[in-house]
């Protein structure tokens, strides 16, 4: 798949961490992980803006453009998301759900 001869393949990635920017990052045009070299300047560009700005809101635009650029391109086109079934203990407190699956707040009470 490095190579980029192929017309499409199935590849996969989990973020690891709860943020946009794992999965977008994975796109940009010199990122190892967009094995089908997709490109788009004006993508990279507004990557590059998200890691730079100190305004969460703006960066948030920044991403959201960026997405809106990758699924318009179909420089990717997701096929399956994963979901995963929790059963809970009423004994267990503090946990905060999310894609991480980082539990260090969670305690038995």
């Amino acid at each position: 798949m490095d190579s980029g001869n192929f017309e499409a393949c199935v590849s996969g990635w989990n973020a690891d961490f709860a943020d946009p920017i794992s999965f977008l990052d994975c796109m940009t045009s010199t990122n190892g992980y967009n094995s089908g070299k997709w490109s788009n300047k004006q993508y990279d560009q507004l990557i590059v803006k998200s890691k730079t700005v100190t305004s969460s809101s703006q960066r948030m635009q920044f991403l959201a453009k960026a997405e809106n650029i990758l699924m318009t391109d179909q420089g990717v086109t997701p096929l399956v998301q994963s979901g995963s079934a929790w059963m809970l203990n009423t004994k267990v407190k503090g946990l905060i759900y999310n894609g991480s699956y980082y539990f260090e707040y969670a305690y038995l009470q």
